[in-house]
């Protein structure tokens, strides 16, 4: 009985960590709250598309955390599994295609819906507008993904 405990014991620490949940907003604009609940201020806003890491979560609310790995609540009913990302960098070039032109150089922390992935490139939509961003300039991505 020793040894079985001592070998879980032994699996547990050696266990890969499991991959962060990830989340994202579907309204056009949302709070970000500094607990659980309605009321107070809001800590920031986030614009639809922008993702999460789920931290937790205590009723409707889901504590999250952003590109930047500032924490904070958002009411689950405005989240999703739609896959996004934010740009992690200060500047990141959108093309119209994988290397292609520039079409629009996004700020950091614009979210954008993932469409599809090609190589190191992904395909992107704000709902307006439709490009190209490499993978190494967002955050979001899961290990597969990168």
């Amino acid at each position: 009985m020793r040894i079985l405990a001592i070998i879980t014991a032994l699996m547990t620490a050696f266990a890969a960590p499991a991959a962060a949940e990830m989340l994202s907003v579907t309204s056009k604009m949302a709070n970000v709250r500094g607990g659980p609940g309605g009321g107070g201020e809001p800590l920031w806003q986030v614009l639809r598309f922008s993702p999460f890491e789920v931290l937790g979560r205590s009723g409707a609310w889901v504590h999250v955390r952003d590109y930047d790995g500032d924490e904070g609540w958002v009411h689950g009913s405005i989240l999703s599994k739609v896959r996004t990302v934010a740009v992690k960098t200060e500047k990141a070039n959108l093309r119209e295609s994988p290397g292609g032109e520039i079409t629009w150089v996004l700020d950091r922390g614009y979210p954008m819906k993932l469409i599809k992935a090609e190589g190191g490139w992904l395909q992107v939509t704000d709902g307006e507008t439709t490009g190209w961003l490499h993978s190494s300039v967002v955050w979001g991505l899961e290990e597969e993904e990168e």
